[in-house]
């Protein structure tokens, strides 16, 4: 019963965040494994395989990030990561610390990044809430 309200807590905070925040297309919350444990995105059809921008696809490349900008930051005694941006041609990928989870957002170019940013961190302390609890 716990997990199921927390998978649906989940399942609603990035929903309300693909809402809030123009430019979205891909929200996923991923453990340190790099397993997806919640997923949305804007289009709402289901999720191929071959999709780039599916759930676990974007959880992959997110963890891998996110653990290499972690050891940078640790080699450099920089540390904790604060949020990871990679910009692109086409896009940004922007990772955010969730307690023992990372929010990453894949987000159309063009978006305001400022209201993303300010979106994804409020969305991530509200993801460390929900898996905190028991």
């Amino acid at each position: 019963m716990i997990q199921r309200d927390r998978s649906q807590a989940l399942d609603e905070t990035l929903r309300r965040l693909g809402l809030v925040a123009e430019g979205v297309k891909t929200c996923v919350v991923l453990n340190d494994d790099g397993f997806p444990i919640a997923a949305y995105t804007a289009s709402g059809s289901p999720e191929r395989d071959d999709d780039p921008l599916n759930a676990a696809q974007v959880a992959a490349v997110a963890a891998r990030l996110t653990g290499q900008a972690e050891r940078t930051l640790g080699r450099l005694a920089q540390g904790d990561m604060g949020r990871l941006v990679l910009e692109g041609e086409h896009g940004t990928l922007l990772n955010c610390p969730a307690g023992d989870a990372t929010l990453a957002l894949v987000i159309e170019k063009g978006a305001s990044m400022g209201h993303v940013m300010f979106a994804a961190q409020k969305a991530a302390a509200e993801i460390e809430s929900i898996l905190a609890r028991g």
